[in-house]
């Protein structure tokens, strides 16, 4: 091999080496019935600074999305007051997690808490992930679709994709599905639907 050939070489191999494919990461293994700390939130310390806490939210971000669930429904599940936690920014970013998993119910309770202002237009996240919750088939996320798009509160170019989808036989159930594209043939109103 020439001199050429042979930096041309190496140098290929070098650049492939970053294409290898990663070593999964490895799931932390969590003791059996593990209890996330009720009480360590009211005294200002994040349940990930416990212990048990600290492995659920290892396993979270390894991408265990019952784990992301978990955490994001202790955080809501928690009564009284936190005035040392921002409560609402961790259940988001572990239902946005879990929802950027693909995981349905995560989307659907991230869009709960992203879509707060009803005078404005969903939210461009907000959508993707309620449109994740209604791919995943829940009922109640093609239902506030429905609404969210008479209410004139969806920007119809937002909706291509989504109605492409829909276009395909049997990716929901079919009154599910024939209800959705029924609901978004609507023409949206001007105005906000009074409450």
């Amino acid at each position: 091999m020439t001199g050429a050939r042979l930096v041309l070489a190496a140098s290929a191999a070098l650049l492939l080496g970053g294409c290898a494919r990663q070593a999964p990461v490895a799931m932390p293994q969590c003791p059996a019935g593990l209890v996330l700390p009720a009480g360590a939130p009211a005294r200002g310390i994040p349940v990930e600074d416990t212990p048990a806490g600290r492995c659920l939210a290892a396993r979270a971000e390894a991408g265990d999305v019952a784990a992301m669930l978990r955490l994001g429904d202790f955080y809501s599940a928690i009564p009284g007051d936190l005035p040392l936690i921002d409560r609402n920014g961790r259940r988001v970013h572990w239902y946005r997690l879990a929802g950027d998993h693909a995981s349905p119910t995560g989307a659907w309770r991230a869009v709960a808490l992203l879509d707060i202002d009803r005078d404005r237009q969903v939210p461009n996240d907000a959508l993707a992930y309620l449109f994740t919750a209604v791919k995943g088939g829940i009922p109640e996320a093609g239902d506030y679709l429905r609404d969210q798009w008479e209410d004139g509160r969806v920007d119809p170019g937002k909706l291509w994709t989504l109605r492409r989808w829909l276009a395909t036989p049997g990716v929901l159930p079919e009154v599910q599905r024939r209800a959705l594209i029924t609901g978004l043939n609507t023409p949206p109103t001007d105005e906000l639907a009074p409450e």
